[in-house]
């Protein structure tokens, strides 16, 4: 075997290895917390699922709005 493969080889064996190297720490995912005056606090991974909800349905439903008022 060549050196110049055997390296290619080795650097991608490394390169796949490395990211089981850097293991996440583990957060709450969906967790809610009831607030003082009787409300519900969500964490950030709510907050950011329901406003890329959102931010995707609203301009769809422009679209629709606005096709249904041309065909009228």
């Amino acid at each position: 075997m060549r050196p110049e493969t055997l390296r290619r080889g080795l650097v991608l064996a490394v390169l796949m290895a490395v990211p089981a190297l850097a293991v996440a720490q583990a957060l709450p995912a969906l967790t809610t917390t009831p607030a003082a005056n009787g409300g519900t606090t969500y964490s950030l991974t709510i907050q950011t699922l329901l406003l890329m909800t959102l931010l995707s349905f609203i301009p769809a439903m422009v679209l629709m709005m606005t096709s249904f008022t041309r065909i009228i």
